[in-house]
């Protein structure tokens, strides 16, 4: 999976947000769940862009991730990585 990074990137665009409407809430999962969830590998294009230590928690969390709005543990699967382009 690909993803491309600008100056506005933040944890937010790319693990997730909730979304809350008439129905109630759900759980709009980003790029980095998504390819930890599918056990791929996620490039993040123009990462120079991001600040240095949004870089460096990303790294953190590529072994494992929680998701505290929705309680969800998503541990790094055997074929996930973080590519930094």
């Amino acid at each position: 999976m690909k993803y491309h990074c600008t100056a506005d990137t933040d944890l937010e665009e790319l693990i997730g947000h909730e979304c809350i409407d008439e129905k109630g809430s759900t759980f709009a999962y980003g790029p980095f769940p998504m390819a930890m969830l599918q056990d791929e590998e996620l490039v993040l294009e123009n990462s120079a862009a991001l600040p240095v230590m949004m870089a460096a928690k990303l790294h953190a969390l590529s072994v494992s991730l929680f998701i505290a709005e929705i309680a969800v543990h998503i541990p790094a699967g055997e074929h996930f990585r973080l590519i930094l382009q």
